[in-house]
């Protein structure tokens, strides 16, 4: 059973990642006004929100399971995500707009939300009880799919979290170092969540990161439409992330589907 303290948790971050995602996708040309720290150009700010809605997503449905064991999916990529933000905060203390309140209210949620986070976590593991046997494994196409979106994921959101400056060369459009490390942890979570449904590989449970993940894929292309002139990649690197994003969204629906008829046939 998913404790209170985890659930309300999860309802909470779900209802700041909606807001940050309307900040960010809605006024990603506002951002000098309406957020933490000013972000150039809109294409990264309206990729920040759509990270934020796609999470939003996923935090949503892990506050309605009252299996752990179901719910647990969400945690690996929210506790990445989160560490990995709060110390880009601190590298990057001084890019925050500390005489308004959304930099504080950003530095302040990100201090508090790893050290709850993690106590949150150790009290609902010592009453979780044991996992559920069975389940239904992934179809070996999607996993196949999943393994190698988790790998880029992973690799390239490392290298923009550990060499922001050199994201030039990686990266579809200029970022800063500060906002190449926060894509890169959107990143790192996001692959961490594709790589712990491989590893799992089990349909239940699967329609709300499936979702999650569909939406993030959807919204990545949407932002790439509304401020395609904010790309700077050649014609190839552009066509790569776009096909990228698209495989993402192939993916978050054909696991929605496996997992929608997984349950169909229990």
């Amino acid at each position: 059973m998913l404790t209170p303290g985890l659930r309300w948790f999860f309802a909470a971050a779900a209802a700041l990642a909606l807001v940050a995602g309307i900040q960010l996708f809605v006024l990603a040309s506002e951002t000098d006004r309406f957020f933490s720290w000013t972000i150039e150009p809109p294409l990264t700010a309206a990729f920040l929100g759509a990270a934020y809605w796609a999470a939003c997503v996923l935090l949503t449905w892990a506050a309605r399971q009252r299996s752990w064991w179901t719910a647990r999916a969400a945690l690996p990529p929210v506790f990445a995500i989160a560490v990995l933000l709060l110390v880009a905060t601190l590298i990057h203390l001084d890019k925050f707009d500390l005489d308004s309140l959304f930099g504080w209210f950003w530095l302040v949620v990100y201090i508090l939300v790893v050290p709850l986070l993690a106590f949150l976590v150790v009290q609902q593991v010592g009453s979780a009880g044991s996992k559920p046997s069975g389940g239904t494994p992934l179809p070996l196409p999607l996993r196949a799919l999943l393994s190698i979106q988790a790998a880029v994921l992973i690799a390239l959101g490392a290298a923009l979290f550990v060499a922001p400056l050199d994201a030039d060369a990686l990266w579809a459009w200029v970022v800063s170092p500060l906002t190449g490390r926060a894509v890169g942890a959107f990143l790192l979570g996001f692959g961490i969540a594709a790589a712990f449904a491989v590893r799992e590989d089990d349909l239940e449970g699967m329609r709300g990161p499936a979702l999650a993940y569909a939406g993030l894929g959807a919204l990545e292309l949407l932002a790439v439409a509304i401020h395609s002139g904010d790309l700077t990649a050649t014609d190839a690197g552009t066509a790569f992330y776009v096909a990228f994003c698209a495989s993402i969204v192939a993916a978050g629906f054909y696991g929605l589907a496996s997992a929608r008829s997984a349950e169909s046939r229990s």
